[in-house]
């Protein structure tokens, strides 16, 4: 049987007693270090006086994003808007934001 629960995410009280009802004995609770950070202290507490042991994990943030820097350069000089770019060009509108950012920047320099 499974003795281990990975947590990705912010981790509230009710989510800990919804894995510590589980059909099987939890050993180990395996999470990223942003869902340790918001772990509550009670939680904490709790689960240590359950001999439950905590992993810490690294985790990735998802897969890499290749973009073409001079596409959305030329776009963002051309006047097209930022959902435009993020549209066209297949990415996300953060990361459109992101690379105009670096534009102005250069522009300053």
């Amino acid at each position: 049987m499974q003795d281990d629960e990975i947590i990705k995410r912010k981790v509230t009280i009710r989510d800990i007693v919804n894995i510590l009802n589980r059909p099987y004995k939890v050993k180990r609770i395996r999470m990223s270090k942003g869902a340790y950070n918001f772990l509550p202290k009670r939680a904490l507490n709790t689960l240590n006086k359950m001999k439950i042991t905590i992993e810490v994990i690294l985790m990735k943030r998802g897969p890499s994003v290749r973009v073409d820097k001079e596409k959305i350069r030329m776009l963002y000089k051309s006047d097209v808007n930022t959902y435009e770019i993020s549209k066209r060009l297949k990415i996300p509108l953060r990361t459109v934001y992101y690379h105009i950012k670096q534009i102005k920047k250069e522009g300053k320099n």
